[in-house]
């Protein structure tokens, strides 16, 4: 018994207030094979309580150190903004780290925390690097947001011609740290600027857009990362992760047809789908070279999470298919489809 009482004694040092000695609770078993009648039930009564005692003790000690070889977990910390932004828009200060970047913008894991830096600037100055810190914002909460839209901006295209506006006026640069339970961060870059001609970056993975710029200007604004904004096609968005490999990313939900007005169609879109996968494709050079008139098309294909996947179809241009990553030569096939689910619904 020497051994338990040892074992009783090491556990109940830590809580001497909330349970008696082991000596205490070792005394009963000595005086229980004296006893003729109940002997047995008396020493079960005894391991009964030695072991609820052991119980409550050992949940008093989880309770404040954790379960039994784990430490408590360390908080996550949260980056700190850099003084100035250094480079050329998109740029980070430093590579990710515990964190696998080079196949999306941010993980599809949410993060423990998220810090907003901005830079503001023109931009229309040649030196478009240095400027200083003029704002940092810690977003407080809803960060599957970000991550749901981050995770599907689609990869850019080397040697891409933009088709970019020339506008000139406020350009700001943001980076976003994030921290991941485990110890992972990663910097991303975002750049909110009238042409949305700047892409973001997060030091191994390089995003063709600036439409995500928007949204991390209101981020900053409010605090949150905004919610999600049904197809516009207004505004239709830079695209989805996969277009450069598809014309058509898998796991559509519902697709919105644009000419005069915007016509949502939830079912039967499949066959154009199909239709659109099934086209050879290489890669978009951002130009259309017009041969006079004929229908024109965007169709904005939806999904569960994450922008739509954007496909502009024009019949009198060359090419006359593209996504912003690919280009395809050939109609013949899609618009048919297009025009009966536009006449179904």
């Amino acid at each position: 018994m020497s051994r338990l009482e040892d074992e009783l004694g090491q556990v109940m040092a830590e809580h001497d207030d909330e349970a008696p000695k082991a000596a205490e609770l070792l005394a009963v078993l000595p005086e229980a094979p004296r006893r003729r009648r109940g002997s047995w039930y008396v020493v079960a009564a005894a391991a009964v309580l030695v072991v609820g005692v052991l119980a409550g003790v050992w949940a008093a000690r989880d309770r404040a150190h954790g379960p039994t070889g784990s430490r408590p977990t360390a908080p996550v910390r949260t980056l700190s903004c850099p003084a100035a932004y250094a480079g050329a828009a998109p740029w980070v200060p430093a590579k990710p780290t515990g964190i696998d970047a080079k196949s999306r913008l941010v993980p599809l894991k949410s993060p423990a925390s998220a810090l907003i830096c901005a830079y503001k600037g023109l931009n229309g100055l040649d030196k478009q690097r240095g400027w200083a810190l003029s704002g940092r914002r810690l977003l407080a909460g809803e960060l599957d947001r970000l991550t749901a839209e981050l995770s599907w901006q689609p990869r850019s295209v080397p040697d891409r011609r933009h088709a970019c506006t020339l506008m000139a006026g406020t350009q700001v640069n943001y980076l976003i740290g994030l921290a991941y339970p485990g110890g992972g961060t990663i910097w991303v870059s975002a750049t909110d600027e009238p042409n949305l001609c700047v892409g973001g970056a997060n030091g191994e993975f390089t995003a063709d857009t600036g439409f995500a710029g928007r949204d991390v200007t209101k981020a900053y604004s409010t605090g949150v990362w905004p919610a999600r904004q049904p197809a516009n096609c207004r505004l239709p968005g830079g695209g989805r992760l996969g277009q450069d490999t598809t014309m058509v990313p898998a796991g559509v939900t519902s697709l919105t047809i644009c000419t005069n007005s915007g016509r949502v169609i939830k079912s039967g879109y499949e066959s154009l789908v199909s239709a659109l996968n099934k086209l050879p494709i290489s890669p978009s050079n951002g130009t259309c070279i017009s041969h006079g008139h004929g229908v024109t098309y965007q169709l904005l294909f939806s999904y569960p999470a994450g922008p739509p996947a954007v496909v502009d179809v024009a019949s009198a241009c060359s090419p006359p298919i593209d996504n912003l990553s690919a280009q395809a030569d050939s109609t013949g096939s899609v618009l048919p489809i297009i025009q009966q689910l536009l006449n179904k619904h």
